[in-house]
């Protein structure tokens, strides 16, 4: 890696490699919490339910660039790749939103 990128703990999962299942994004009402029976309560306290974190692919760690050892070229190629993640991040949540609004969620 010659100096241009290291290692950090990922910001997504802070280094565990696993996130909230996502599809508990919204949490429970206290109802739905109450119906649950202890052991399924448990699970979830536990992380039974938690999904591998995106972000670093479980590993807990992710490649950080070192932009000033980086040439021009491939800094460039960096902006580019950050601004096609954060488009593909933007029409995600733009579907999520348009799911959420009719109703399929």
């Amino acid at each position: 890696m010659n100096g241009k990128y290291h290692w950090a703990i990922c910001s997504c999962c802070e280094g565990e490699g696993r996130v909230e299942n996502p599809a508990f994004t919204n949490g429970f009402t206290s109802t739905e919490w109450a119906e649950m029976d202890g052991d399924e309560q448990q699970r979830y306290l536990s992380g039974a339910y938690d999904v591998t974190c995106t972000e670093c692919k479980g590993s807990g760690k992710v490649q950080v660039p070192n932009v000033s050892a980086l040439s021009f070229a491939e800094k460039r190629a960096l902006v580019t790749k950050r601004r096609a993640d954060e488009a593909r991040r933007d029409y995600a949540a733009e579907v999520a939103a348009e799911r959420r609004h009719m109703g399929y969620c």
